[in-house]
């Protein structure tokens, strides 16, 4: 239906009406007379609904409040009386999108959901939860998700414990994460901004339960709150249910949650420390950010031209800025940054790699090359190449798998939360006409000048490494807490003790079944039997298999290379894998590698290299290992897109030294900002490569990769032409037509242009050779411990299933969701403390358990052996069991793109996995039953038998548990 201006709707005023012809949505802006509440609603035909209640949350301390207050609310409320409310319906939903979100100044609550009912009851949950917690009365939802004292008994340590203040711990163990911090605190030191709104690890055990409570009564109120709602809908009954159940409640107040700005303060450079493990090399692993305050948030175009000038000046292989700091010696890895979001917007300049000393050099070089380019102007076709890239991003609008709404939604709080207008983020036409106009009459030298050199609001920031840093300020906390236990009294030890205690049994004691019952669920007749058929046609073009998916693309066609890489040997694949990561950004026989950019960003949306592998169904020794290219296209372009791939694939060359250098540098630098941040995917490949070839072939381009690329790093320095030839031997040998698949998706059009122009392309590249030989991996258990400066750890233990015997059925999937959101979330993150862990079957039978985040080490390990057990007497209701079924599909069935689509079709010719495979994996998936769990447990316990260790984490935690790993190692430096 359509809203009319000034009527009321259910207690809501249709303030306006407007058509966003960008993203084919009437937008109607609503105010809630009653409450106050602001509501934005995008009707359109989309039938993935998104619903999201924000509220303007901006701190004035550390201690993290907004942090934990998003994890809290949802423990527990009024119509829900669980501990977990958002867990059961992680479990129980078919949501395509559940989650919170902590930002610098605002807290978000979205939910998405294709279906009618489920899309209503996920708002009834999360309206409940930001309305009427239970955090209001129940201190230990506090002790639980924020901190608390923790104390077995009256003769133990004293120590802190709390999913936040775990989490916390591990986000500031990168140096990139403590940069921002002290980035902030110094640009903005009088407002939200210059504290940390997820809470630092050093101030969260300050927050009382006094100032918990207050921080919601204050911003927790409709007059504080944004609703967005997005889709096909009957917006009558939705807008009569949330005034009727919630807003009609409350009365409109004065909300005091104004964002303040920061008056500028004098530039400012400073330097601090950060921790390193002690067989690190310090050389190096120096950071600096210089960052700008551009301090314009409520004008989007500013705001796009900032984002096409950080591609431009720091970002593109072209980028001169970024140029300039390389030559100047200044680091490895220069990047760049433009942060909106927020109501002062900041733009920086990053450099990985470095030594201190470098500091110095840093804003002299930014200043001289933003000046020459002021007045000889912004090189155009970088301009455009930028602005093309920024255009097709925007109206590809492929998030994915996320939904639509969801992004579109977090866009409109960047100018709806400070009073703009929430449709001028969406509404991107006039932007993109004043940007294109812009690069004709200088209006992003205009920028340049405006708020960067004569900007004197700015901060160079450097992070330098020390060794024992991170073990001495921990010590600083024990002997802390130690004295603080000794200055107490019996009582007080005893009363710690039994909340401590107390705690435990909360979390270990099950939700009633009638406290269970009053989360809202469907019925397994409610859900979809069939599995998603991703149709593909393979047909033979110039002797080339080809799939081909016919989908509507909105004028955009998708073509993907890929070639197999039989027949390799180890040392091979590891410059495949730089090949991955180098290609792309070096020179042609025809063009530099900066002309090279500038061609890929004027005619495409974008060439993406990358190595996988895919486990053949069926065979679980048996793999596909392949490199692709990646791209999307215009339809028009298609031609200028394959001239692209020819000579990239068959003409780079790695002649240039100093360019190959560069970029072999800045990749090491990313891997040593990275490793820690992303520790879980490297344990869970490393342990899986004890037992497995493809894994073997994955961990090549993990932990493996980075051990490589630190010698390459070292050898680069020294002399570059092993690694030049070998990058050369590997690139002849894998671009050749006998590897050769080709993937398309789009039009029939799309895929004759393609039929066309492909035999130019083979007409210059060599047929090779047919290859069945997989690379050799020995697999042998290592059990390793991987030690570094982090304070905390990712523990994960593997095994391989089929190996002993059993095989892959579809109940497996629901051991996922059962393990993830039942056993190992109560063990591993609510009774330990952990920010997550997860489980993942494997169709080849390789299994894992891993945590995320975890302060625990040995104990972790206890649960995932005590596992076994736990299933074998596995026993829930019938209604508990079909909720961990509808919790399955949710994750299996997220709205496929076409280029997700693509690859889903790609995956099933790589695999073998046939439709009928697939419907029978789904079947058994919606048949498991309580028994059926209970029947994977002699599987869990011979793969889990395997004993199979990986671990990163905090060095002082490994070397105390040196017992359980057969090797102790360092990142590689």
């Amino acid at each position: 239906m359509k809203l009319e201006v000034h009527s009321v709707y259910n207690g809501f005023r249709v303030d306006r009406s407007m058509y966003v012809e960008e993203i084919h949505s009437q937008a109607y802006s609503l105010t809630h007379v009653k409450s106050g509440a602001r509501v934005l609603y995008l009707a359109n035909d989309d039938d993935n609904k998104v619903f999201s209640i924000s509220f303007k949350t901006p701190p004035t301390d550390s201690t993290g409040v907004p942090h934990i207050c998003e994890h809290s609310v949802l423990c527990g409320s009024r119509k829900f009386p669980l501990k977990e409310p958002f867990v059961e319906l992680v479990k129980g939903s078919l949501n395509t999108f559940l989650n919170a979100m902590t930002f610098p100044d605002k807290t978000m609550y979205p939910v998405a959901s294709r279906n009618a009912a489920d899309f209503k009851n996920l708002m009834d949950v999360y309206l409940d939860a930001v309305f009427f917690p239970n955090m209001l009365t129940d201190e230990e939802v506090l002790m639980q998700e924020g901190w608390h004292y923790d104390m077995d008994a009256s003769d133990a340590p004293l120590t802190y414990r709390g999913v936040v203040y775990n989490e916390m711990k591990g986000a500031f163990s990168s140096p990139d994460a403590l940069m921002e911090r002290h980035v902030m605190e110094n640009l903005f030191p009088q407002t939200a901004y210059g504290v940390e709104s997820g809470g630092d690890p050093d101030d969260i055990p300050n927050l009382t339960q006094q100032a918990f409570v207050a921080f919601h009564a204050k911003f927790y109120h409709p007059s504080n709150s944004y609703i967005f709602l997005y889709g096909d809908m009957d917006i009558e009954k939705t807008l009569e249910f949330i005034d009727g159940e919630y807003l009609s409640k409350f009365d409109c107040i004065e909300v005091n949650s104004e964002i303040y700005r920061q008056v500028p303060v004098p530039s400012t450079v400073k330097s601090y420390p950060y921790g390193i493990a002690s067989d690190d090399n310090e050389e190096g692993k120096t950071l600096h950010t210089l960052t700008y305050v551009i301090d314009d948030a409520l004008n989007p175009t500013v705001g796009l031209a900032f984002k096409v000038l950080t591609y431009v000046l720091l970002q593109s292989p072209a980028a001169p800025l970024k140029k300039a700091l390389l030559d100047a010696g200044v680091g490895k890895d220069v990047s760049g940054d433009f942060q909106d979001g927020i109501l002062q917007p900041v733009w920086s300049v990053s450099v990985n790699g470095s030594e201190k000393e470098a500091q110095e050099k840093i804003i002299p070089v930014v200043q001289n090359v933003l000046t020459d380019m002021i007045k000889t102007g912004i090189d155009k076709t970088l301009l455009i190449g930028a602005l093309n890239r920024t255009e097709f991003t925007l109206r590809e609008a492929d998030f994915a798998g996320r939904p639509k709404g969801l992004i579109y939604g977090i866009r409109c709080m960047d100018t709806w939360l400070y009073g703009g207008d929430p449709l001028d983020t969406l509404a991107y036409e006039n932007d993109l006409q004043v940007l294109r106009q812009g690069i004709e009459t200088g209006y992003y030298e205009h920028l340049i000048e405006k708020y960067i050199l004569k900007n004197p609001y700015h901060a160079l920031i450097t992070m330098v490494p020390e060794k024992g840093f991170t073990e001495r300020h921990d010590q600083e906390i024990a002997d802390s807490l130690e004295a603080y236990k000794a200055a107490l009294s019996k009582s007080e030890i005893d009363h710690i003790v039994a909340k401590s205690q107390a705690l435990k049994q909360r979390q270990a004691t099950p939700d009633s079944a009638e406290a269970l019952l009053s989360i809202p669920t469907l019925q397994r007749s409610d859900l979809e039997s069939k599995a998603e058929n991703v149709v593909f046609q393979v047909e033979d073009m110039s002797n080339i298999p080809v799939c081909y998916v016919h989908d509507v693309t909105n004028g955009i066609a998708y073509v993907n290379a890929y070639f197999d890489l039989y027949g390799f040997s180890r040392e091979e694949l590891s410059y495949i894998y730089l090949l991955s990561d180098l290609i792309g950004d070096l020179d042609t026989t025809s063009h530099s590698y900066g002309e090279l950019a500038s061609q890929i960003d004027l005619y495409t949306g974008g060439m993406d290299y990358s190595v996988s592998a895919y486990s053949d169904i069926q065979d679980n020794e048996a793999y596909t290992p392949v490199f692709q290219i990646k791209t999307k296209v215009l339809s028009q372009n298609i031609s200028k897109l394959l001239d692209l791939m020819k000579e990239i694939s068959l003409n780079t060359t790695f002649t240039n030294a100093q360019r190959l250098r560069e970029l072999i540098e800045e990749t090491k630098s990313g891997w040593d900002m990275d490793a820690f941040r992303r520790g879980h995917v490297i344990v869970m490949h490393r342990v899986l490569s004890y037992l497995s070839a493809v894994e073997g072939f994955c961990d090549a381009g993990e932990f493996s990769y980075y051990e490589f690329i630190t010698a390459a790093a070292k050898q680069a320095g020294q002399d570059i032409t092993k690694i030049a030839d070998g990058l050369s031997h590997v690139m002849k040998k894998i671009f050749t037509q006998s590897r050769m698949t080709l993937e398309i998706t789009g039009s029939e059009e799309d895929k004759e242009v393609v039929k066309k122009l492909l035999p130019a392309w083979l007409a210059q590249m060599p047929l090779g050779e047919k290859n069945t030989v997989l690379c050799d991996f020995s697999c042998n258990k290592k059990n390793e411990g991987i030690m570094t400066s982090g304070k905390v750890q990712y523990v994960a233990k593997g095994g391989n299933f089929r190996q002993h015997g059993f095989s892959y059925t579809g109940s497996l999937q629901v051991l996922e969701t059962i393990l993830q959101y039942g056993y190992l979330w109560t063990k591993i993150r609510v009774q330990g403390g952990a920010y997550g862990a997860f489980a993942k079957f494997y169709t080849n039978g390789d299994m894992v358990l891993c945590s995320y985040r975890d302060p625990n080490l040995k104990d972790s390990i206890q649960v995932y052996n005590e596992l076994a057990e736990y299933l074998s007497a596995f026993d829930v209701s019938e209604r508990e069991m079909t909720k961990y079924v509808i919790g399955t599909l949710s994750r299996i069935d997220i709205p496929l793109t076409p280029s997700l689509r693509g690859a889903k079709a790609m995956n099933r010719y790589f695999t073998g996995n046939t439709q009928e495979m697939a419907q029978q994996r789904r079947d058994e998936l919606l048949a498991t039953t309580v028994s059926d769990i209970r029947a994977l447990a002699p599987l869990v316990k011979a793969a889990m038998a395997d004993n199979c260790l990986c671990v990163m984490g905090n060095e002082t935690a490994i070397r105390q548990n040196k017992e359980l790993f057969g090797e102790l190692i360092s990142l590689p430096d």
